[in-house]
Parts: structure tokens; sequence; C-alpha cells
């Protein structure tokens, strides 16, 4: 891109951020339209068509696992080539020609494979897409800020639809096909986002005397690392919520379930900014707790039986608030640890190697989780989960990391 339509790129401005950034924003809106609008219903759908916990579980694993784990390859692969738009339009269209199929799945194996690919379209995208918005914004903190709102955006108003389409009675499996509409769309959109030239991607030399620090593998971060698979070892996959929530809520109210699926997502848009600046005044860790404290008592709650009842869709209401709060107290701050105790060269690595970790982590959860859910009853699961909580919440209050941080700051 020339020097002159950089510029214009960046001076032509929506909502204060540049128009590429904004485009990538609209992107995400309808490509989260789509996945949000399936996932707040895909739990039930794998039970009508057949599937099992133990199924929901492996489902759910597997295809994190390959978004995850690909975030980190696909982030390295883009820095080598210097290219980040095919990896952008890559993921977003295979993510949104492939998931809308899975309402014509006839059984949970073509779900796996579906939703896997959705997810592998997930991982190719995300890493490029970042830097395609570093790139273009002015201010980084309010592009992201602004892409984050839009991307929300999408889950919720996907969630709503979900709402309305199943209270006017429409199939799970008609409703996730619909979503092929909006996620054209995004396909669409992401054919216009302009990718930067290699010449203006190409990476400073690293000082020799720094070399070797580069591609040294801090102890500490991987103490740290450890310590956040832990939390995600002990976390509760959001499908199981959704299943849950079924026996709270009555069937002839199921309409219900994505509502509270979208209230999770309002809570954990609101509170994200706000336990964010909490933890750089207060610490990391007593938010990073209270969090875990929450999501504890929910899975404490959701051990034990209970009758359907104007209470019951109350309390399930409250659990889905306690969950966005959880999401929103442990998963960005979680990275905000990584970049406090990793130099600013080491980041981009730094974050590959969590996702990769956390990929394999967050999928033997699901599965364990699931043949538990599966072959005993909700209650071992939940009771299961609970104690993994209480173990890894003494671990993580246990463990200083202050002194590190420090260490790290002064050199």
């Amino acid at each position: 891109m020339s020097e002159s339509k950089k510029l214009i790129s960046r001076r032509t401005t929506i909502l204060g951020v540049s128009f590429p950034v904004f485009l990538m924003g609209l992107v995400s809106f309808f490509t989260d339209i789509s996945s949000e609008t399936i996932q707040s219903i895909l739990p039930l759908f794998i039970f009508e068509i057949g599937g099992t916990g133990l199924v929901l579980g492996l489902i759910s694993g597997v295809s994190d696992a390959i978004a995850n784990i690909l975030k980190g390859i696909t982030g390295w692969i883009s820095d080598k080539i210097n290219k980040r738009k095919p990896f952008v339009v890559l993921g977003y269209s295979l993510s949104n020609i492939s998931k809308p199929f899975i309402g014509f799945s006839p059984s949970w194996e073509f779900v796996l494979g579906l939703k896997a690919t959705d997810r592998i379209g997930k991982g190719l995208r995300t890493s490029s897409r970042d830097a395609l918005i570093s790139y273009y914004a002015v201010e980084k903190g309010k592009s992201f800020g602004i892409h984050r709102a839009m991307d929300t955006l999408g889950a919720v108003t996907g969630s709503f639809l979900a709402v309305i389409l199943l209270f006017f009675n429409w199939a799970f499996s008609n409703i996730i096909f619909f979503t092929i509409f909006p996620g054209i769309i995004a396909i669409v959109l992401v054919l216009f986002v302009k990718d930067v030239s290699s010449q203006e991607l190409v990476k400073q030399p690293i000082d020799n005397d720094n070399k070797a620090s580069y591609n040294k593998i801090d102890k500490n971060f991987i103490k740290l690392i450890i310590i956040l698979g832990v939390i995600e070892f002990a976390s509760l996959n959001i499908s199981f919520l959704i299943i849950r929530a079924a026996d709270f809520v009555p069937i002839n109210l199921v309409f219900l379930i994505p509502l509270l699926y979208a209230i999770l997502n309002i809570v954990y848009a609101i509170f994200s900014p706000i336990t964010g600046s909490f933890s750089d005044k207060i610490g990391r860790k007593p938010v990073i707790l209270a969090g875990l404290s929450l999501l504890l008592l929910s899975c404490v709650i959701l051990m034990f039986p209970i009758t359907q009842s104007l209470f019951s869709i109350i309390l399930i209401t409250i659990i889905y608030i306690f969950y966005g709060f959880y999401m929103a107290a442990v998963d960005p701050i979680s990275r905000a640890y990584i970049a406090d105790l990793v130099g600013k060269d080491k980041r981009g690595r730094a974050y590959g190697y969590y996702y990769f970790s956390v990929g394999f982590i967050s999928m033997a959860e699901s599965i364990i989780f699931g043949f538990i859910y599966d072959i005993f009853s909700e209650f071992w699961a939940f009771l299961y989960i609970s104690v993994l909580l209480c173990i890894c919440m003494i671990i993580f209050a246990l463990t200083d990391f202050t002194k590190i941080i420090e260490k790290k700051e002064t050199k």
C-alpha cells in the first residue's frame, strides 16, 4: 500500500477508528451473529440428535483445542511470510460456510466434523486479524475496544435472534442453517479488507546481544502457564451450562435459554473493562479469585436437582450472570498476567504458548467432565469441578507472582 493510500485509510474514521478497523469490526459483528445464534442452542441440538454428555464434552473440547492451537501456529506463520489477509479471508470463509450445515447433521459425528472445521477457521484468522487491527489502529486501545464491542454486539444479537426464532417455534436445525445469511455478509465484507504490504511488515533485526534472551523460555513464564492451566482445567465449558439450564427451564419456555446466553454476554461485555481496571489498581490475583469464587458457587448450586418453577428460572438467571462475571474476571486478566511476565519482544510467542497449552488443557477438561456427567450424573460432574476449583484457588492464592513481576520490570 502506498503512503498516500495508507494515510487515507487511517484518516477515514467511523466511530473514532480508521475505516479498515471498523470494517473488520463489521465482519466480526456478522460472524458472531452467526456463531452465537448457533452456540446458544447447539448443545440442545446435539442432545436432540442423540448426543450425550461425553459427546458434548468431546465436541466442545476438540473444537476449542483446534482453535487455540492454530492461533499460535498461524500467527507464527503469518509473521514468517509477512501476509495477513489470506489467513483472515480463508478463516472467516471457512467458518461461515461450514457451520450453518451443522443443522443438516444426522448424527453427532457430523456435528464434530463441521464444528472442527469452523474452529479451524477461527484459528486461521484470529492472530492475523489482530495484527491488521494493530497496524491500522491510530489509537490501539480504542481500536481493539471498538472491535471487541462490535464483536460482542454480534454475540448478543445472535442470542436474541435465536430467542425470537424459537419463540416462533422454529426447529433447531432450521435456526442453525438460517445463520448462513449473516455469514455470507461477513465473507463479502472481509474481501474489502486491505492487506499490509510485506515491506511495511519487515521485522526489526534482533540485537545479537539479546538474541539468547529472546530465544530463552523464561522459567517464570512456564510456571505461570502451569498455574493458568490449572485454572483452565477447573473451568466449566459453557456448553454444559446450556444443557444444565434445560433442567431449570420448562420445555415450553426453551426460548429463554438463548436469552440467558445473551444476558451472559452482556455481563461479560460490561464487566471486562471494569475488572481490567480493578486488576491494574488492586492486582490481578484478587480479581481472578473473585471470578473463580462465583464460578465455584454456581457449580455448587448446579450440583443439586431442582423442580422447574419461577424460582428455578430466577436461580439459573443469577448463575448465568455469575458466569458472565467469572469470564470477565478470568479471561482477559489471565492474558494481562502474561503481558506482566514477559518482555515486549516475547509477547507474540508467549501468547502462542499460552493458547497452545490452553487448547490441550480445555479439551481434557471437557471430555472428563462430559464422561462423569454421562456415566454418573450431573451431581458428580459438578462436584468434581467444585473440588478442582477449590484446589485451583488454593494453589493460585498461595503462588506469589509479585516478586517475579517486579524483577521483570527492573530489567
